[in-house]
């Protein structure tokens, strides 16, 4: 990315550096297209730590060992400090460039008052009643919040333009810790000798990465022509207008597509559920979509829902976002094992050469389940104690819910609409999940 060049001995080095950019992928470019994707794909994450070393003497927040952990961990990383760059006459698809205006002021909230943890709200925890993100600024922002029980809320608004579900785990990673008294990470600027690419750089750059991937004539020649040429033209067409089409629609349309939801979550044992899972002839993840369609409140019985198929691989490690959704179907008064088995069969009978076909039954949602760790991390030196997860779902959606493996517990969270009633429904989901009784919100 750099070449340093001396003219003489007498002469300081000069650093020369070549503009940075890392592209969208099509999917990824979809959301950012207008003011209610890009509001509705603003996911939040919410993570319970141990009060202890995130507090002071008096019980309040220590915002200076705070705000030092997320200088240092969070900050500090390259996917972090990056922001949207569009491309000169939409040539190209927006890339993600270094911010060069970095405010960390603009990414940290720490919260005034205490909140009883037992009657919170959860998407308030995580930052998602806080603001809609600037364009002009990388996609996140961390909320801190004093629990009345001793306990820590550290919620996270991640941009799913910026990471996928798998991806955002590797995140997770990246700015927590293995041990409590690891120390905190040396601030830095990840960019500091890289020039961010403008937009009249993009095309440039595109080509210079398209040609270097393809590696031969013959092969770039294949790879242009294997999409329609009319097809790439609508796309240019589309990106020059959209400052006149982003906000089309306005506040009216954002109610219609937005409507408040509400969100709650429990915690199961993993091995306990995934016993179950076995003993009903399925997966953990075909578990818990069964489980979503078990609980499904409505009066319609016979159900679809959207469930993420991950085409991750090593080959391919610059892709954030590289899945596919398919949809599976369920009748919600059907016995359970016969749920788990009629999912598991439509997923392994699927084929990924060809688009997945709609499923019967009235859409309602999705479903997901991802990996974390088997061992406790830390945040600023506070163990996670609890993590809620919030699906990256559609405003639209009548029940979503995702699953995050973590510390042998397996969290599970569920998004509703305000009319209904969440905390009954992943209630039940616990219930068909484990066989046993709803224990209700988890509390200390």
């Amino acid at each position: 990315m750099s070449t340093t060049v001396t003219a003489s001995d007498e002469i300081a080095p000069v650093r020369l550096t070549r503009p940075h950019a890392e592209f969208m992928q099509i999917w990824e470019e979809g959301y950012v297209s207008n003011h209610i994707s890009f509001e509705n794909m603003q996911t939040p994450g919410l993570l319970i730590a141990e009060g202890g070393p995130l507090l002071r003497p008096d019980g309040s927040l220590d915002r200076v060992r705070i705000r030092a952990f997320v200088q240092g961990a969070v900050a500090s990383t390259e996917s972090f400090r990056l922001r949207l760059q569009r491309s000169f006459l939409g040539l190209t698809p927006p890339a993600w460039v270094p911010d060069d205006d970095f405010d960390l002021d603009r990414h940290l909230v720490f919260s005034d008052a205490a909140v009883d943890p037992a009657t919170a709200d959860l998407r308030r925890l995580s930052g998602a009643e806080d603001p809609v993100f600037s364009l002009r600024h990388p996609l996140w922002r961390i909320r801190i919040t004093a629990l009345t029980d001793g306990r820590v809320a550290v919620g996270m608004m991640f941009h799913h333009a910026m990471t996928d579900g798998l991806s955002g785990m590797r995140l997770f990673s990246t700015v927590t810790q293995a041990r409590a008294d690891e120390p905190f990470p040396e601030p830095r600027d990840p960019f500091a000798a890289v020039q961010p690419a403008r937009a009249w750089h993009l095309p440039g750059l595109a080509l210079e990465q398209w040609w270097h991937r393809e590696g031969s004539l013959g092969a770039a020649w294949r790879s242009y022509w294997s999409r329609p040429v009319l097809r790439r033209i609508r796309r240019v067409g589309a990106r020059l207008l959209l400052p006149l089409r982003y906000g089309r629609g306005g506040e009216a349309a954002r109610r219609a597509a937005l409507p408040p939801r509400h969100s709650a979550y429990r915690a199961l044992d993993a091995g306990l559920a995934g016993r179950r899972a076995r003993e009903h002839g399925g997966t953990l993840s075909d578990l818990q979509a069964a489980a979503m369609v078990g609980a499904w409140p409505g009066e319609q019985r016979v159900v679809s829902l959207r469930f993420p198929v991950s085409f991750h691989s090593s080959a391919a490690s610059h892709i954030r976002n590289h899945v596919r959704d398919m949809s599976v179907s369920g009748d919600a008064d059907a016995d359970l094992a016969a749920t788990v088995r009629a999912i598991h069969r439509q997923v392994e009978e699927r084929d990924d050469d060809k688009p997945y076909p709609a499923a019967p039954g009235l859409p309602i949602g999705y479903s997901t389940l991802l990996p974390w760790v088997s061992r406790p991390r830390f945040f600023a030196g506070a163990k996670i104690l609890d993590v809620a997860p919030f699906p990256a779902s559609l405003g639209t959606d009548s029940l979503a819910a995702a699953g995050i493996m973590y510390n042998g517990r397996l969290f599970i969270g569920a998004n509703m609409s305000t009319s209904a009633d969440v905390e009954q429904t992943v209630g039940r989901m616990y219930e068909l999940m484990t066989g046993l009784p709803d224990p209700g919100r988890p509390v200390a």
